[in-house]
């Protein structure tokens, strides 16, 4: 199971939107961290295996830029950086363990996230999820027809670029007496 987080059995898989990463080609790719029955997507999907050590399937080569920020609600992010991806839960499999499962589905993409941070970090890079996603348009991208799978949190990682329009305020400016 590539970089478990859990002692529990993986159910997220990600979608990665690969824009700048050496020695992958741009486009989109599916890492298969759970080993669960691959879901049925669309046929055109080439599903080659990328590197025989890691469960990493290039579905469709091309630039995937414009697409990953438009699926994240339109936020350059997404776009930018070296690589978006989209974690996507088994749900349906989750679910027929028992309700107790879905919280644990958001826990595991939590805990994706910070390895992520970390790994970007060490790396020289950085991260930041994504919480806004059309969650039916990721569906419709990958030809998925029923709600086995869930689209529950988006994560880019690259270089920081500060954002000027930001300023630190005082959570509660001093009150003046007049």
């Amino acid at each position: 199971m590539p970089f478990a987080v859990t002692g529990e059995a993986a159910r997220v898989d990600l979608l990665l939107f690969v824009h700048r990463v050496r020695g992958l080609v741009p486009g989109l790719y599916w890492l298969d961290r759970s080993g669960l029955r691959r879901p049925p997507m669309r046929e055109d999907f080439l599903w080659q295996h990328v590197d025989p050590e890691l469960p990493l399937y290039l579905l469709q080569e091309g630039d995937a830029r414009a697409l990953s920020a438009y699926l994240s609600c339109q936020q350059d992010i997404a776009g930018d950086g070296c690589v978006a991806l989209a974690m996507l839960a088994h749900l349906g499999a989750a679910l027929e363990e028992g309700p107790w499962c879905y919280p644990r589905l958001y826990w595991e993409c939590g805990q994706v996230g910070q390895l992520l941070y970390l790994e970007a970090e060490a790396a020289g890079l950085s991260g930041t999820g994504i919480g806004c996603y059309y969650d039916p348009l990721v569906h419709e991208l990958l030809g998925l027809t029923d709600e086995s799978m869930a689209s529950l949190y988006h994560f880019t990682l690259g270089r920081a670029v500060w954002d000027t329009r930001l300023c630190n305020m005082p959570a509660y400016p001093a009150m003046r007496r007049d």
